[in-house]
Parts: structure tokens; C-alpha cells; sequence
């Protein structure tokens, strides 16, 4: 259905019922907003809580539309890599064999053997990821591991729009291969906090003391860290 909030801006609006919620929720999706709440809760009372969120759901919506527009793979759009910000230059040579990706100067030059589709870009871009915190992560993981007298039972990469590292209860590391758009130095913040969690599973004064004794900066990384996404697209 269609909802116009305070602004007179008109969004789409998804109602999920769930037996058991106790309360109402927002979330502000790409095609709209999703009202998340109980069976028992009126259509009027869902379009009342809406309309007063008027203006934290139309801010929201505007990050996401920004961060879709940056997320777009076109030329003159800028990415990172590094903590560096490069302008796209996407260019098509037919005799080519196969696509590359290029980071040189203040360019990220893409060149394929024909048009791409947007998401054959991303999955371009998203393989050079990967390669890259293959290469840069897993032998920063051994020498802190070594460091830090903390070994993970294993390392791995993947997307993820939420979080840039992850520690299980097995202690398997996970990274986000978008770090690669970070600097070094904050990539390397994101391991010894993950490695950190092998010993202290949870954000108590005990972990952040792992993490000064091997990093006494780390708050003022971490401030950068916050920095980068709010500019970045994380993943």
C-alpha cells in the first residue's frame, strides 16, 4: 500500500503480522517500509505510529537512497580501496579475453569484453574484493595470531552488510572483504579485535583490555573506522 508521511513524500508500506510480537517496528528498505507488529494492532494505529515517525523514516530513506546512488557502478562514481577514493572508469574492449580490474593514479579503471550489467560489475568488483583481503588479511591474521598468542581454528571471507569481522564459539574468524576498501591500519584494528574474541567472547572491559595491550590507539582507529562508514558503502 501507499502512505504518505508528514513531508507529503509518498512511500510504499509492507505490514507483517506476527502473533507473538509485543511491539510495533520500522524498517527502511530499499523498496520501501516494512511496519513488523502483532495481529491485534488496528490499521489506524499502525498508520498513526508511521505518520509520527514521519521525520526519523524520511531521514532514513534519504541515507539509503545515497547509499544506492554510491552504490551504483558507473564512471565518475568513486570507490575505495585502501582508504583511498578512486574515480570509476568503466571502458569496453571487444578484443579483450576477459574483464579486469585496475587500481592506478586516482583511477579505478574496469574493462570488459562487452556491456556488463550492473551486477555483473559488482561481482567483478566484488571477486577483486576478495582476492585482495586474501591477500592482505590472512598473513595480518598469522602475525597477530602469533603476537597474541591467539589462534583461530580457521579464516574466512565473505559480504556482509552489518558487521566487518566475526568471531564464532568455535573461534572461526570471518571478514568482511569489503574491509579492502579500508585502510590498512583500520583492517588491521578488525583483526586483533576478532582475534581479541578467541579469548573474551563478548565486549567486557576484559576484551578491550586485550585489545589496548596490542593496540593502545585502538579507540581513535575505531573512531576512524566509524568515519569510513559513514561515507562507504559497506558491503
Amino acid at each position: 500500500m501507499q502512505f504518505t508521511l508528514e513531508n507529503n513524500e509518498v512511500v510504499s508500506l509492507e505490514i507483517v503480522r506476527k502473533a507473538r510480537m509485543k511491539h510495533t517496528y520500522l524498517r527502511v528498505t530499499p523498496k520501501g517500509i516494512i511496519v513488523s507488529t502483532n495481529k491485534r494492532t488496528s490499521l489506524k494505529e499502525i498508520e498513526k505510529f508511521v505518520f509520527s515517525k514521519s521525520a526519523w523514516l524520511s531521514k532514513h530513506i534519504q541515507v539509503l537512497a545515497l547509499q544506492e546512488q554510491k552504490s551504483t557502478i558507473v564512471s565518475g562514481n568513486s570507490v575505495y580501496f585502501l582508504g583511498k577514493a578512486y574515480k570509476l572508469q568503466i571502458e569496453v574492449e571487444h578484443l579483450l579475453a576477459e574483464a579486469s580490474v585496475e587500481f592506478r593514479d586516482d583511477y579505478c579503471c574496469i574493462t570488459t569484453p562487452n556491456e556488463y550489467e550492473q551486477n555483473e560489475l559488482e561481482a567483478l568488483l566484488n571477486l577483486f574484493y576478495k582476492k585482495e583481503a586474501l591477500k592482505y588479511i590472512s598473513p595480518m591474521v598469522d602475525n597477530w595470531s602469533q603476537k597474541m598468542s591467539l589462534k583461530p581454528t580457521s579464516i574466512g571471507f565473505r559480504k556482509a552488510k552489518s558487521r566487518w569481522g566475526s568471531c564464532s564459539s568455535q573461534n572461526s574468524l570471518s571478514f568482511n572483504y569489503f574491509l579492502m576498501k579500508l585502510p590498512l591500519r583500520v583492517v588491521e584494528y578488525v583483526v586483533v579485535h576478532e582475534l581479541a574474541h578467541i579469548k573474551e567472547k563478548n565486549h567486557s572491559k576484559n576484551f578491550w583490555a586485550v585489545v589496548e595491550k596490542y593496540l593502545s590507539n585502538y579507540q581513535e582507529i575505531r573512531n576512524e573506522l566509524r568515519e569510513f562508514e559513514r561515507i562507504i558503502v559497506m558491503g
